[in-house]
């Protein structure tokens, strides 16, 4: 018995055609290929400041150095303890990008099972999901998050559990509206017909249908929980010292932003340059999960 394609999901039940990989279609894409640059440099700092690799190591105070100007030997500068700013900008930016990844992980696992539960199963099954994501959307989920990581303690996983479970509701109502369409296709009816089981039309069929749609929020996910691992560090329930935080770094520069600006630039910099990078790249994903974009 052979498994049905999903391809004919497109307009019409007809197989959309694929003259373009996804990967050529989002740098085809202006805004993909604004995406995919600031990425990989948010990435490429993140990754050497996990790794340990920075001018200097991020902790290391001098206070003969304190609230030196950029130079050379300190691209962003040195904070009031004589820290370098750069190296800590490297580091916060590797703790940003575990939590909100963690953060995005957490959310997309629940949030499309969830989906995917409540677009396809009986309808108890969505008055539930539905109800407890309408109870969720209820708060807001920054204050979801502060409540959870208050509860919970400040720590990396921590703080992605809390920042995970405020997104959650938005997964579940982006997968559920497109599941309640496939649910009538022809494709699953014939599912149906030739015995396919409940599990092996929801993840083998209906699942990778939508996996566009999953991967442009998740993109989207992750510019909001920077913004909000970012906020919580600044109230002071982000992971503990020694561990560099940008939202802690704004919070200490921020006194000193009239006298010495570097201190606040640098992490404020690193933030927007994420956050931006990531929504790019979210349109860019757009532009590839749209067939009509893809064949252009």
């Amino acid at each position: 018995m052979t498994d049905l394609s999903t391809a004919d999901v497109a307009a019409g039940g007809e197989a959309a055609p694929m003259h373009r990989s996804w990967a050529g279609a989002i740098w085809h894409s202006r805004n993909g290929r604004i995406g995919c640059v600031l990425v990989a440099l948010v990435a490429l700092g993140g990754v050497l400041g996990a790794s340990g690799i920075t001018p200097h190591p991020p902790g290391a105070q001098d206070v003969n150095a304190a609230l030196r100007g950029v130079g050379i030997g300190h691209l962003f500068g040195t904070d009031q303890f004589g820290r370098d700013v750069f190296s800590q900008v490297l580091q916060g930016l590797g703790v940003s990008l575990e939590i909100a990844a963690l953060a995005v992980l957490i959310a997309g696992a629940v949030g499309t099972l969830g989906g995917i539960l409540a677009g396809f199963i009986g309808r108890w099954v969505s008055a539930v999901i539905m109800r407890a994501t309408d109870v969720m959307f209820a708060i807001p989920a920054i204050l979801l998050a502060l409540a959870i990581v208050t509860a919970l303690g400040p720590s990396i996983l921590d703080s992605a559990i809390a920042i995970g479970v405020g997104y959650v509701p938005i997964f579940v109502r982006v997968v559920r509206g497109p599941v309640l369409a496939l649910r009538e296709a022809d494709f699953v009816r014939a599912g149906r017909v030739l015995g396919f089981t409940r599990s092996r039309l929801l993840f083998r069929h209906i699942l990778p249908s939508v996996a566009g749609a999953v991967a442009v929020q998740a993109s989207l996910a992750l510019a909001w929980a920077i913004l909000a691992e970012a906020s919580l560090s600044f109230l002071g329930l982000g992971p503990p010292p020694p561990t560099a935080s940008l939202g802690e770094m704004v919070s200490e520069s921020s006194s000193l932003a009239s006298s010495a600006w570097w201190t606040l630039a640098g992490p404020s910099i690193a933030i927007i340059v994420a956050v931006i990078g990531f929504n790019f790249l979210g349109d860019g994903l757009r532009d590839a999960a749209d067939p009509r974009a893809r064949t252009r």
